[in-house]
C-alpha cells in the first residue's frame, strides 16, 4: 500500500506537521472549491478557473455562483455542472488540492508527491 499523501509531503519537506494538520482540518470540515473539482474532473482548466474567477468580480456579476459564471461564459455544461457540484457535495477535497489553496504546496510538488506515492 502507497505511503499517504500527507507523509510523505513532510517527509519531502514540503510542508511542516502543523501546516499538514491545518489543511486535514479543513478537509475534515470543509468542501472542495467547485473551480478545482471542475479541473481535477478535467471539465475546465486552470486558466479557465481564472476567466471565471475574474468574471465574477465584475460589478454585475457580485454575488454570483462560481458554476452560474461557468455556465454563462461557455465553458461547462448544465450536466457537467451537476455533475461537479454533486462530486463537491459528497466529496471533503483531496489534501493536495488544499494544501496548495492554503499556499503550501505548490502544483508542481503535489504532482512530485503523487509520484513518489504512486512511482
Amino acid at each position: 500500500m502507497p505511503a499517504k499523501f500527507g507523509e510523505i509531503v513532510v517527509d519531502m519537506e514540503f510542508v511542516t506537521e502543523e501546516q499538514l494538520e491545518e489543511a486535514i482540518a479543513l478537509q475534515k470540515n470543509g468542501r472542495a472549491k467547485l473551480g478545482q473539482i471542475m479541473v481535477n474532473l478535467r471539465m475546465v482548466t486552470e486558466e479557465e478557473v481564472d476567466k471565471v474567477l475574474d468574471f465574477q468580480k465584475q460589478d454585475v456579476n457580485q454575488g454570483k455562483r462560481f458554476g452560474e459564471c461557468a455556465l454563462e461564459l461557455g465553458l461547462i455544461t448544465g450536466i457537467k455542472l451537476a455533475e461537479a457540484v454533486k462530486y463537491q457535495t459528497t466529496s471533503k477535497g483531496v489534501l493536495g488540492d488544499i494544501l496548495i489553496d492554503l499556499g503550501y504546496l505548490t502544483t508542481a510538488q503535489r504532482d512530485e508527491v503523487i509520484k513518489e506515492q504512486f512511482g
